[in-house]
């Protein structure tokens, strides 16, 4: 066994970010692009005292499932995960991830575990993509600091894909470490924000870029508009909302309005019921559901981050939410309401102890669970799961393409003698 050497392996099953597993020298190997069933060739790139990795060089024989990526980026950039298989396939892959991730990690029954919400365009879905710049622009490559150069990028949308190819155009990237852009779906706005570490040439930025976008900001220490305005606003239903340089917004805009509609059915809410929303970013769930109860409050550790919230709260006449700007688990010591129903949508890290022993003293007749990471979900809900049943786990796939997804989970407070299943 030899670094960086070529050797042969049969694929034998996937793992959790979508790489091919096989077993070589008594050990495990991971090569990413490999898929079960395939004898591939690889390079050694990796040895580790319990594992190996390994770059994929030729397939020695093919899987049924493999399908030829539409991005001609794929085999290098780090991006998509998963565009060498069928669509289908991917979505067999996600929800079968989240099944062995319970079955292992809880005592939870996998049947409550629904079919996975699927998008409607897998591909041109991006809203928001970072570009990394070296004297070109492109997204690194997998486990390095290398530039993978692009044109376009598959799976945004086509006013990100417009940019891409202006930003192409210009004359220096000098002073420049970072591209984000950021684009409205229903409302046809881009934002172009640049990461600087100097002066840049911005009457060659405006030249090039101006015709295409609402708003060409830079960042050195701060936020200075150079074009255009300081934000853009998206729709979602009859909702607006105000996206800023610095604001979180989903990534998928259509499979957002799946995910807020899912949480709205599980929810069923009351005129008279109140929701706590903890980790409510720019407060767009809370506000997605602010109609259809009598309060709502929202939880969010950064503060740029309820500003926004603050905004949309006003952009949308909405008069019964309110925003707390501090750290989760320090507020829900001291809620001065009795919530009947909380959310919680965690950073992948998930719940600590204080906040499960909160929502356990609290007692909300519903705890709805949105999760971007399954497995710290398992271990969160296998804790939940004394006091409260758990109704549906619903996948949601917000990142065709990729391994990633999102899972939105339904508990009931436990009552003696009663069990609702959706």
């Amino acid at each position: 066994m030899t670094l960086y050497n070529i050797y042969e392996v049969d694929i034998v099953a996937f793992d959790h970010q979508g790489r091919g597993i096989g077993k070589i020298f008594d050990k495990t190997i991971f090569i990413p692009n490999a898929l079960v069933g395939e004898t591939v060739k690889f390079k050694l790139t990796t040895i580790k005292k319990k594992y190996l990795e390994g770059e994929l060089v030729t397939i020695l024989k093919s899987s049924n499932n493999r399908i030829k990526p539409i991005c001609p980026y794929f085999s290098e950039c780090g991006g998509c995960d998963l565009m060498h298989i069928s669509y289908d396939n991917q979505l067999k892959y996600k929800e079968n991830k989240v099944k062995e991730i319970f079955t292992k990690f809880t005592t939870i029954n996998p049947s409550l575990i629904r079919n996975i919400v699927s998008c409607n365009d897998i591909y041109n879905y991006r809203n928001k993509v970072t570009l990394q710049v070296n004297n070109e622009v492109g997204f690194y490559k997998k486990k390095t600091n290398e530039i993978v150069k692009i044109s376009k990028c598959s799976i945004s949308n086509d006013g990100i894909n417009k940019i891409i190819k202006e930003l192409n155009k210009l004359k220096s990237f000098d002073n420049i470490k970072q591209i984000v852009i950021k684009s409205s779906k229903f409302n046809n706005e881009i934002m172009v924000v640049i990461y600087t570490s100097g002066n840049i040439d911005e009457s060659d930025i405006i030249k090039n870029l101006s015709k295409h976008v609402s708003s060409i900001i830079k960042y050195d220490n701060s936020y200075q508009v150079i074009y255009g305005k300081p934000y853009i606003t998206e729709k979602m239903n009859d909702l607006e909302f105000m996206i800023s340089p610095s604001s979180f917004f989903q990534v998928n805009t259509e499979q957002a309005i799946k995910l807020y509609d899912l949480i709205l059915k599980f929810a069923d809410l009351k005129d008279d019921e109140i929701i706590v929303d903890l980790y409510c970013g720019t407060g767009t769930i809370g506000l997605y559901l602010s109609h259809y109860c009598k309060n709502v409050i929202g939880v969010e550790v950064n503060e740029d981050a309820i500003q926004d919230a603050n905004k949309n709260k006003k952009l949308n006449g909405i008069n019964n939410i309110d925003f707390i700007s501090g750290d989760v688990t320090k507020v829900i010591n001291d809620l001065r309401v009795s919530p009947d129903i909380i959310i919680v949508d965690p950073p992948r890290s998930g719940l600590d102890d204080n906040i499960i022993n909160n929502l356990k003293k609290y007692k909300p007749n519903k705890i709805i669970y949105v999760s971007c990471n399954p497995i710290t979900l398992a271990r969160d809900l296998e804790k939940l799961s004394e006091s409260y049943n758990i109704e549906n786990i619903t996948p949601v796939d917000m990142f065709a393409n990729t391994y990633h997804v999102e899972v939105v989970v339904y508990l009931s407070l436990k009552k003696v003698g009663t069990y609702i299943s959706i």
